[in-house]
């Protein structure tokens, strides 16, 4: 009775403090620790079955791998408290060290009993597979890799921000990688891109390296998902889709972090159903559920990862739960037999997101603040829309649905990120896609099925559905591998088909080695699925790139401009023996284009400039500088000529001798 009184009491403090909008992050923790001890008490009084719940000594740790797990997130908590200081002028290069050690530790208890004698579905490749495997990573890594620094030729702002705050972050001392910074990212995902640059080089190309390996590495964790789920026809079939998806390819390609995000969910993903699937394919000398537990701890890593990338990482997590919760309502005690892999995944996700928790605590509006800044609901989106256009919120709804839904087969992204001026996926992958999702709910109750419908339609809904301006493709990224998924289901379900309808057509007297139609049928899917990656790539590199949209007009101009400046430093030094140092470069730019745009602030780091607003004249110019006029401002140029006579005039131009910028040096 005492213990019932006591989790009633800190209830009510709970909800006093919440009411009165005091220690509110203390009431939320007062709050979880009643709820869990209220929820105990009346279960067991509910269902008193001892073997249905947990003692309190089990949660004991008895192994030493226990408590490297216990100090691992002690380590962790004590990071959190640290990283809640400001970043300057501080140095965070130990507490990140100390919170990789933790995080390596925690995962290295995980593995030291799954490594050595434990055969995970998939892992025992035939060699004919495993060489097959290796050359579709290499051509997908060369599909993301040729000629990265000049394909997309543009070089994003966004894109030239994060690059530009990585550099900035690897710099000693080590700024905050568990902070937010820019549109309220975190600062880890920066924090990669910096190593990038550090490793590759600090060039375009160096800096979307990370990407192509993130992108690459998705194909291989696709194909181990897929072929898990579905077999090995599907997790090839999978595969090939994802690694010639133009979409896929373009992300891959960028210097974003929105490329982490299809990776995290399908290795999360693949990890968890290792440890729920029915039937599970695991062999040791160790009790099973120690290595399913390991195999939660694993996912718990994972998907804490994600919430130091782009915010759609973060669904990961909440999917992952989704799925908890369909498990628990279809698979009697399910609770009691992977409580221990749930306490893992739980405690391997606070080892990881902890410190990034610390820093909410004091920066809160920072852990919501992007999602409802284009959240029809937050945003004020949704009534605005309402009055202007006269429909219903319903109807409006509705159309939010519609343009999602159909972001694979007719709705074009609407934004500069890619805007491809077609569907997200080519034609071929859209038929298989839609024969697979007929298929998946044909065959609901296999759960692969649940799963993959649940991760395609939940996540559609979230990224888009709820979202400003869908199919905005760089929200999407987590559902590539879902529709990849999809349509191997479709190609499957066909090739399937096929087999099943000519094998009984066959004549009784038929030679056995002869050719059957259900081999010209199965030869006709194979040449379907090289006319896609054909497609995919013939778009992409031959169609898209040329147009130079990616980035919007603005990008253009600036990455045109700073490659001309990084080639010609000053024209008018260039035609005298002397050196006459570097030029301050006046931009006249605004409001068009500002210096501090990312492409120019992150390939023009070293060179200084300002922004000249309009009808300004700059006073005081000392020798030698650089004066810049976008297109919005060349009537400018003879007023500055005259102030500043003698100067050499150049035209900077796009491929198609259109002019862009207009340089003249004094």
């Amino acid at each position: 009775m005492g213990f019932d009184a006591l989790a009633f009491v800190l209830l009510l403090a709970a909800t006093y403090f919440l009411a009165s909008h005091r220690y509110v992050w203390d009431a939320f923790l007062l709050l979880g620790l009643a709820a869990v001890a209220l929820v105990w008490r009346l279960a067991r009084a509910i269902a008193p079955e001892k073997s249905l719940w947990i003692h309190p000594e089990q949660l004991v740790p008895r192994t030493v791998a226990g408590w490297v797990r216990v100090l691992a997130l002690l380590v962790a908590a004590a990071i959190a408290l640290a990283a809640r200081r400001e970043s300057v002028p501080h140095d965070f290069a130990t507490l990140f060290l100390w919170w990789l050690l933790a995080v390596i530790y925690f995962a290295v208890t995980l593995l030291i009993p799954l490594l050595p004698r434990t055969r995970v579905a998939g892992a025992g490749f035939p060699v004919l597979e495993r060489y097959g495997l290796m050359a579709l990573l290499l051509a997908a890594f060369l599909v993301r890799v040729v000629a990265l620094g000049r394909i997309p030729a543009n070089l994003g702002g966004d894109e030239g921000t994060q690059l530009l705050d990585g550099l900035r972050l690897i710099e000693r001392p080590l700024g905050n990688p568990f902070a937010t910074g820019w549109y309220s990212v975190p600062t880890m995902s920066f924090l990669v891109y910096g190593v990038g640059m550090r490793i590759f080089g600090a060039t375009i190309a160096g800096g979307r390296m990370p990407s192509v390996l993130a992108g690459t590495l998705t194909v291989l964790t696709t194909f181990l998902l897929a072929r898990t789920l579905g077999g090995r026809r599907i997790g090839w079939f999978a595969a090939l889709l994802l690694a010639f998806s133009h979409y896929h390819i373009h992300y891959s390609r960028l210097a974003s972090n929105q490329i982490f995000d299809p990776l995290i969910g399908t290795l999360a993903l693949w990890l968890m159903w290792l440890a729920i699937q029915p039937g599970r394919r695991v062999t040791t000398d160790e009790a099973p559920h120690t290595l399913t537990s390991c195999v939660w701890g694993l996912a718990g890593l994972v998907a804490g990862m994600g919430w130091y990338g782009y915010f759609g990482a973060r669904w990961v997590t909440m999917l992952l739960g989704l799925i908890i919760v369909w498990r628990m309502l279809v698979e009697p005690r399910f609770l009691v037999r992977h409580w221990q892999g749930l306490a893992l995944f739980a405690g391997g996700w606070l080892v990881v997101v902890l410190p990034l928790l610390g820093w909410y605590t004091i920066h809160p509006s920072a852990l919501t603040e992007r999602y409802n800044a284009v959240s029809i609901f937050a945003s004020g989106w949704l009534e605005r829309e309402v009055v202007i256009t006269g429909k219903s919120a319903f109807a409006l709804l509705l159309q939010q649905l519609w343009k999602s839904a159909t972001a694979f087969h007719f709705t074009f992204d609407p934004t500069f990120w890619y805007f491809p001026q077609l569907p997200l996926v080519d034609f071929i992958t859209g038929a298989f896609m839609i024969v697979g999702i007929v298929a998946a709910l044909v065959r609901v109750r296999w759960p692969s099925r649940v799963v993959t419908l649940l991760w395609y339609v939940s996540t559609l809904v979230m990224a888009w559905g709820l979202t400003e301006n869908p199919p905005s493709s760089q929200r999407g990224l987590l559902l590539i591998p879902a529709v990849a998924l999809l349509a191997a289901f479709g190609v499957e379900a066909l090739w399937q088909l096929v087999t099943r309808r000519w094998t009984t057509a066959l004549p009784p007297n038929a030679s056995p080695g002869a050719l059957t139609w259900s081999d010209g049928v199965r030869v006709l899917l194979w040449a379907l699925l090289v006319t896609m990656a054909l497609f995919n790539l013939g778009f992409y590199f031959g169609i898209y790139t040329p147009r130079r949209t990616y980035g919007n007009p603005t990008a253009e101009v600036a990455t045109a401009f700073a490659h001309f400046a990084l080639r010609y430093p000053h024209l008018a030094c260039a035609t005298t023996s002397e050196s006459c140092g570097q030029p301050t470069v006046y931009f006249f730019g605004p409001p068009a284009l500002y210096w501090d745009f990312g492409s120019i602030a992150f390939l023009l780091r070293d060179q200084p400039g300002v922004d000249v607003s309009p009808g300004e004249m700059p006073g005081m110019v000392n020798r030698p500088a650089r004066f810049v006029f976008v297109e919005e401002r060349f009537s400018e140029l003879a007023a500055v000529q005259t102030a500043y006579p003698g100067g050499i005039t150049a035209q900077v131009t796009s491929s198609d001798g259109h002019v862009l910028a207009v340089v003249y040096d004094w």
